[in-house]
């Protein structure tokens, strides 16, 4: 019989399951060849994890969608490795990370995900010896990239390829109509998740059977359901990332001005987009063509037959994007 739980290849795998003994440990991607930690200026402390590219290959820095972890992408970023120094990191909220007390709007706000994103930037390039940065962003990961830009303090990308920012299109569009009628359930679902679980296999059953993930390969969806849960003292798992502070980044997304200030974004910008002509597109795959033309140097690249997940519903597409313009950056 197939193994039902494969590791990290992108198809099959053999990785045994990690299996942390407590929080202390747990860390969203534990078989990262190295992981450092960097402090944000409000004290929150976010892991990024290292793993061993070809000494002569390009630096890459990974940002991960919102409710992910750096380790959700496992077998894609350790394929990436074969051609690039891949960095990757857990965002405030999710993971490993550590964040301070307080109001979740105020906390989860969408510039401080952009900030993060600079101080572990920075971090990382320190440790390259000051070599430019690509930087791969999913979603959440994408938007914050993008905001950062619009921040003036973005470190100067070798490469910035971004596969569908929640961009919120302004108040009285057509687009905005078609992004609330989506995300409004979803903000209500995700404050409902149960957060508990018995093991990543148990949640693994759960999301293989849901509309979502209906596509996600085997390895990637195992991968994701092992790295975004961390063990509980009494036994059993919780997500890393609460679904309370999900929501609250679903909301912040929503309601942030961040489509005004488009046109101010000079930077050359990769996108790419899920197959809107999919019976059950999603909104961002729906206006993304609109969001390129407001960015002044954006091109779009549109996967077939992808959703917003599709990493881990066409993991060897998306690696043969990036590394085919990572090569055409030199």
């Amino acid at each position: 019989m197939r193994n039902r739980y494969p590791g990290s290849a992108l198809g099959r795998g053999e990785d045994k399951p990690h299996r942390p003994t407590s929080g202390a440990e747990y860390l969203s991607f534990p078989a990262a060849d190295a992981t450092f930690w960097v402090e944000a200026d409000d004290g929150t402390r976010l892991p990024v994890y290292a793993l061993a590219g070809p000494a002569a290959a390009p630096a890459l820095l990974f940002g991960h969608a919102n409710g992910f972890s750096a380790g959700s992408y496992a077998p894609w970023l350790r394929a990436m490795a074969r051609h690039a120094r891949v960095f990757a990191y857990d965002a405030r909220g999710h993971g490993a990370s550590h964040w301070p007390e307080g109001p979740l709007d105020r906390v989860f706000r969408v510039d401080r995900f952009a900030t993060d994103l600079a101080v572990v930037a920075h971090a990382v390039m320190a440790r390259c010896g000051g070599t430019p940065l690509a930087y791969i962003g999913h979603s959440l990961g994408a938007a914050a990239a993008i905001d950062l830009e619009i921040l003036g303090r973005a470190p100067g990308w070798a490469r910035l390829v971004l596969f569908e920012p929640p961009i919120s299109p302004p108040r009285g569009s057509s687009e905005l109509a078609v992004a609330l009628r989506a995300t409004r359930p979803l903000v209500e679902a995700t404050a409902r998740r149960r957060a508990g679980w018995p093991s990543p296999e148990a949640l693994f059953e759960r999301l293989k059977g849901s509309a979502g993930f209906a596509r996600a390969t085997d390895a990637m969806l195992m991968a994701h359901c092992r790295a975004i849960l961390k063990p509980k003292p009494d036994g059993g798992f919780t997500l890393a990332c609460p679904p309370a502070v999900e929501a609250a980044i679903y909301r912040a997304h929503r309601d942030a001005r961040t489509w005004d200030h488009l046109g101010a974004v000079t930077a050359a910008i990769d996108l790419v987009g899920g197959d809107p002509g999919l019976s059950d597109p999603n909104w961002i795959s729906l206006i993304i063509g609109e969001l390129a033309r407001r960015l002044p140097n954006a091109s779009l690249t549109v996967l077939p037959g992808a959703g917003h997940l599709m990493f881990f519903e066409q993991p060897d597409q998306c690696l043969e994007l990036v590394v085919t313009l990572l090569c055409a950056a030199g």
